[in-house]
């Protein structure tokens, strides 16, 4: 290749150009080892990385991939184990030959037992361009150089089609498998490719949670092809599914699957469906069942009549020990450790006066509005001690965040520890709670001012962090609340820039390699990278319960969380390295996360296996985040007609759906409660914690379908609330509200006169009387042992329903004509009607809308809701006890003159 060269004058100076004579390149260059080195982009070059086959035309490409491996590798915690999702476009196969497809990583499993093969390599659909943060590229202006001819599109220009969810063939999840192409099997629930679905442009990888089109695409299973979808299809299995198993670990069952083709379907694109962002959104359309009424809840619903459309992939075959892996549970107890501690972790004396010297230096006023003396009897060692047994025994057996068996507070820095007692200390006496709150309020700026409070923090600042914006947002009063909403984003910043959000706990693998993982050190890392992926989902459920059921900003998307779900509790509380290895060969694998959340939404007949309680709880968080991110698309459609009954009707039955699995769930694990306390292994408690726990999630999920069809600002509005978010109700926004709720309720008694489906009214409306009925069935005084989110949806549900009679068409929630208005009996009267909205179900609310006295459900409430130490509910109560006038409760003596 000759080199030439041409003088170009410029300025004062002049320089040599050297230009590169491929044709149809035409490059130039300022020094002549820049031109050589562009030349080998002309070339099929011989760097490739040993490890994923990525190929390189030159050699310093291949090394800043390889450093990226081993940045990947020292974030995971070892050689070998990180993961790097390339964007690369050119690989190199097992015979040498250069491909656009990634191979196998590991040729010798391409040969299995079963006839066919399960996935092809690629997704067909479309495929994203790349992004700056993983993407082995060349830069400058050498980018294009290094791929493919001038001229030559390997990506078409892709849009969506106006009749996405019309079939749902072999697109998304559900592909057909390539014949030529053998791939060895692999559980399609433990793996995704997401560089070519989560991140469609740099704007949406760098900019989360901003959501795009391409991404709800993927989760409702949007078909990108056209063709017949009559035959068998295989789950997706991504490329990069056999590296995080290439040591020969364990599999679960594998589904045995039957023979199918693989011919290529011809894509259809029409441009003209791109221009509006929520074009597809009417393929979400959704048929309930014909009977709504008390059936509302109970078995999922079924699809949607018309034969022609299939919201599921098609039925494969599954082997009995498949399905037998899949229905078996472990005992678990989702309020407290399977097995009592008989060694919480101890404070010993120089931890606590590191502890005490914390909270000196950070100069609290006591409650008397004192500084607050070290000395002070609530401080005491004894008691500090009992606070951190409180939040062991009591918040991390809710939420496991902390790994309790590997916590050794000498060897933790004070500012967790202290964080940790102060949430201790809330579930202790009123006056060691009114203390912490004291503590809290000036905890922040230690924190803010210690040295490893930076861009990427520790893992123990980032808990630290967590645990006081817990402590602030569900266990102290409105200026705590306020204080910590304002740095949540914060929170969720450090997190995206940590791998928590991404990180793959490594467990033993059989064979070689199970001494060597057994170790100490191994299962400390494990556990490390356990804490970090519970710490992102903990973080996402919090983020999720507060913009959903308080109506705030949702900070964090369900599309960031590209990691598995939670591991079992008896693995998760393994007390020894050994233990831990035992129990992890015989344990399943987690699935991920997202294709879990996919299956529910998907209605697929095949759902991705859920084996333990806080699994089913994030997913169905999840479920909420996307309902949320929905509505704001709809809100901020910019003037395009909303569609939202649509995808409201899609994710109700998501919901309806996941009801349906977690009572089943349920059932199964009150057997093995019951079998646990009929051996004498656990006290008879475990059955009403597992009766506590059911009720309050399951006031989720009720809390969850009022808000899918209400407006619960506007309500909170209409009730009388002062404040919103922070920010005080202006009479514009009480005259905007009283409009949009009166508009609700009198269009429950106009629909279901004038339509077959009840209105969104009836729906609240009856999910709020379940709430409340389970919950005064089940709860004694209405405690939920101290999960954060009950109160709040008891609040929410007598709201509704006060809402719901008193703006009624028929009358304003008085009772019948003749009927004292005085409320004798506030229980009775709660009872009477939440009694009778459950029995006429959906469809007879109309008929008894505005007939029913509410005033005794809103005092009870009141009176409940009013021991609960969270100055957010306290508000609430201000509220409902505006609702129904003092002289209307009965307090007469009734005894004998």
């Amino acid at each position: 290749m000759q080199r030439g060269r041409r003088r170009v004058r410029g300025g004062d100076s002049t320089r040599r150009l050297f230009t590169c004579t491929q044709d149809g390149c035409g490059k130039s260059f300022s020094r002549s080892e820049h031109l050589h080195r562009h030349q080998k982009n002309h070339t099929d070059g011989d760097a490739t990385c040993p490890r994923c086959r990525a190929h390189f035309k030159r050699q310093d490409l291949l090394e800043r991939h390889m450093s990226r491996h081993k940045q990947k590798d020292d974030e995971a915690g070892g050689e070998g184990t990180g993961t790097l999702n390339t964007r690369k476009r050119m690989w190199k196969d097992h015979d040498g030959r250069i491909v656009q497809k990634k191979p196998s990583e590991n040729p010798s499993l391409s040969t299995t037992s079963v006839e066919t093969p399960l996935a092809s390599s690629q997704v067909e659909g479309p495929i994203s361009p790349p992004v700056s943060s993983n993407s082995d590229q060349p830069h400058e202006n050498e980018v294009a150089d290094s791929a493919f001819p001038t001229g030559q599109s390997l990506f078409p220009d892709y849009s969506l089609p106006s009749d996405q969810f019309e079939s749902q063939g072999s697109g998304g999840y559900w592909i057909q498998p390539e014949a030529s192409q053998p791939r060895s099997v692999v559980p399609p629930y433990l793996d995704v490719n997401y560089d070519e679905v989560f991140q469609p442009d740099t704007a949406s990888s760098f900019n989360m949670p901003y959501t795009t089109q391409i991404n709800y695409d993927w989760l409702f299973s949007l078909d990108h092809s056209v063709g017949s979808t009559d035959v068998s299809q295989a789950p997706y299995v991504s490329a990069t599914s056999i590296g995080s198993y290439s040591c020969g670990m364990q599999q679960p069952s594998c589904l045995e699957l039957s023979q199918v083709g693989s011919s290529r379907e011809a894509r259809h694109c029409d441009s003209s469906t791109t221009k509006n962002p929520l074009t597809s959104v009417h393929s979400l359309d959704y048929a309930p069942p014909k009977d709504s009424g008390s059936a509302h809840s109970q078995a999922s619903p079924s699809l949607s009549d018309e034969p022609q459309r299939s919201l599921s992939p098609p039925a494969k075959q599954v082997s009995l020990e498949s399905v037998r892996r899949t229905l078996d549970i472990d005992y678990e107890r989702p309020l407290a450790t399977i097995q009592p501690s008989t060694c919480l972790p101890f404070i010993d004396g120089h931890t606590y006066i590191q502890i005490l010297e914390t909270i000196k230096a950070a100069r609290p006023l006591a409650p008397n509005g004192s500084f607050l003396d070290a000395n002070h009897p609530l401080l005491s060692y004894p008691l500090l001690q009992s606070y951190c047994d409180l939040y062991f025994t009591r918040f991390n057996a809710a939420y496991p965040l902390i790994h309790q068996a590997t916590f050794e507070p000498s060897k933790k820095e004070p500012l967790l520890l202290l964080s940790i007692i102060l949430l201790g200390a809330t579930y202790s006496e009123k006056e060691a709670h009114q203390l912490a709150v004291c503590v809290h309020d000036v905890i922040r700026p230690a924190i803010f001012s210690h040295a490893s409070f930076n861009p990427k923090p520790d893992l123990w600042m980032l808990q630290t962090i967590l645990l006081v914006e817990c402590f602030g947002k569900s266990r102290a009063g409105q200026k705590q609340h306020d204080m910590s909403h304002l740095f949540h984003g914060m929170l969720i910043n450090l997190i995206r820039r940590s791998d928590c959000q991404s990180v793959r706990p490594n467990r033993p693998c059989d064979g070689d390699c199970r001494e060597d993982l057994a170790s100490d050190r191994s299962w400390r890392q494990w556990v490390e990278a356990e804490e970090k992926k519970r710490l992102a989902l903990l973080c996402f459920m919090w983020d999720t319960q507060h913009a959903v059921l308080f109506c705030q900003s949702l900070c964090m998307s369900a599309f960031e969380l590209k990691l598995p779900l939670p591991c079992s509790q008896a693995l998760w509380e393994a007390s020894t390295a050994a233990e831990w290895s035992r129990l992890s060969l015989s344990t399943v694998y987690e699935p991920m996360y997202l294709l879990a959340l996919k299956s529910y939404i998907t209605l697929d007949t095949h759902r991705v296996p859920l084996h333990n309680s806080l699994s089913r709880i994030i997913i169905f968080h999840g479920l909420m985040s996307i309902f949320w991110d929905m509505r704001r698309r709809d809100q901020t459609s910019l003037g395009v007609l909303s569609q939202g009954g649509r995808w409201q009707s899609r994710l109700a039955a998501a919901y309806e759906v996941w009801k349906g699995d977690f009572d089943s769930f349920c059932i199964r694990l009150e057997n093995l409660t019951f079998a646990e306390i009929s051996k004498g292994a656990v006290s008879e408690n475990a059955r009403a914690e597992l009766d506590v726990w059911r009720t309050a999630y399951v006031a989720v999920y009720h809390a969850a379908h009022v808000l899918l069809h209400s407006e619960f600002l506007d309500i909170q509005i209409f009730a009388g609330a002062r404040h919103i978010l922070g920010r005080s109700v202006q009479r514009a926004d009480f005259v905007r509200s009283e409009k949009v709720v009166k508009r609700w309720a009198i269009n429950a008694v106009r629909t279901s006169e004038s339509a077959e489906e009840p209105a969104d009214a009836a729906f609240a409306a009856w999910h709020a009387a379940q709430l409340l009925q389970n919950a005064s069935r089940t709860l004694v005084d209405f405690d939920s042992m101290g999960l954060f989110h009950v109160p709040w949806c008891l609040y929410l549900a007598t709201l509704t329903i006060w809402t719901f009679h008193h703006t009624g068409a028929r009358g304003s929630g008085s009772g019948p004509d003749g009927d004292s208005e005085l409320v004798w009996d506030a229980q009775a009267e709660m009872r009477a009607v939440i009694g009778s909205m459950v029995e006429v179900g959906v469809e007879g609310l109309s008929e008894v809308q505005g007939m029913k006295r509410t005033g005794g459900l809103v005092w009870v409430m009141a009176e409940v809701l009013s021991k609960v130490r969270w100055g957010i509910v306290h508000a609430g109560v201000t509220v409902l006890r505006g609702l129904v006038p003092w002289r209307l409760i009965s307090q007469f003596d009734d005894s004998p003159a």
